[in-house]
């Protein structure tokens, strides 16, 4: 759905009016939310402000500004150091998950899709500071208790930032780790590699870390995947490749699939051996590589199938070698999404 913010409090445009509103508590409230929100959207945890914002209490200026961690990153540094500006990596892996991160400005105004950074653009960026208020900082750019009131135009500019945080690109790299060879149909493989003699089939399955599993989950969720999102492959020697997304779920570390099975514990069979059978796979689209060169794959299946990976199908891969030729050749991958926020929430 578009993305349409909601606040309780102020006009029709969700702001607030000097004089006509007060800052009131549920405002931080809302504010905390979006923020934890987009936390858990660059694969960090959401922070406990709950000493701080709520029904009946205070609205303090170390909420907005001066408070660092613990217990919780103030409003604005959570903005500027924790969402605009994200840590890669933070699920570990080789290589790290995720790869990169950036917020895409998100208004057809000349800058559209220029990566947002703080202050400083380089060539397609664009500084969030210039945008909201023409200098390099937030309007009273130190506030300290007992000497600061807290303004409406604070607030105004925390929510300004928030919808503007709405569009993302995300780089994450799939984990190959699975082999399926057809000469051992019974045996787990190596992933990364893949061969195609025309007789026997080496196929690597893998996965990506799209969203975690967690009870509150990381990275993305209720989102809409946008129409630039790929799937990008790297080859060590020419050939043509199929992508396919992996349908089955699959234990990657304690029970890795096989030519006949993607459930070897529980004796669980591929409808068609070499999983690209019904129900196995969806075909997403080939690729013609030309050696150590990544390769992109991006139609409306790759969007599709992001798109219910994000919303809760398996997040697996399955990568095959449709030419023929004697070598084994080795692989690599990793997917780009490009999305938007649905609403709700802010």
């Amino acid at each position: 759905m578009p993305y349409n913010p909601v606040w309780t409090n102020g006009n029709a445009q969700g702001r607030l009016i000097g004089g006509t509103h007060l800052v009131r508590d549920d405002d931080a409230d809302e504010i905390a939310d979006a923020i934890n929100r987009r936390r858990r959207l660059v694969y960090l945890h959401q922070q406990d402000f709950s000493s701080q914002v709520g029904a009946g209490k205070f609205v303090r200026v170390a909420t907005i500004a001066s408070q660092s961690p613990p217990p919780f990153r103030n409003f604005r540094d959570a903005i500027t150091d924790d969402i605009i500006e994200p840590e890669a990596g933070v699920l570990g892996g080789d290589p790290a998950t995720p790869a990169e991160m950036h917020w895409l400005w998100p208004i057809d105004d000349g800058d559209e899709n220029d990566i947002i950074v703080p202050n400083n653009p380089q060539a397609g960026q664009v500084s969030l500071f210039d945008k909201l208020s023409g200098t390099n900082n937030w309007t009273d750019p130190t506030l300290s208790a007992g000497t600061s009131h807290i303004r409406a135009v604070h607030f105004n500019e925390l929510r300004q930032s928030i919808e503007w945080l709405r569009r993302g690109r995300w780089r994450l790299p799939v984990y190959l780790t699975a082999g399926i060879f057809s000469m051992y149909p019974d045996t787990p493989w190596i992933g990364e590699s893949i061969a195609n003699n025309g007789s026997n089939e080496l196929r690597s399955v893998g996965y990506a870390v799209i969203r975690t599993s967690e009870t509150l989950p990381r990275g993305l969720i209720n989102v809409t995947v946008r129409s630039g999102t790929y799937f990008e492959i790297t080859a060590d020697t020419d050939c043509t490749v199929e992508v396919y997304h992996c349908l089955r779920q699959i234990d990657f570390s304690n029970d890795p699939p096989t030519w006949n099975q993607y459930d070897p514990s529980d004796s669980l069979d591929w409808s068609a051996p070499g999983g690209t059978g019904q129900g196995d796979s969806t075909l997403l689209g080939s690729i013609n590589l030309t050696a150590n060169t990544p390769g992109q794959l991006s139609n409306a299946a790759v969007q599709s199938a992001i798109q219910n990976m994000i919303d809760s199908a398996e997040q697996n891969f399955l990568i095959r070698r449709s030419d023929t030729g004697s070598q084994t050749i080795g692989i690599s991958a990793q997917i780009v999404i490009e999305f938007d926020l649905d609403t709700p929430p802010n």
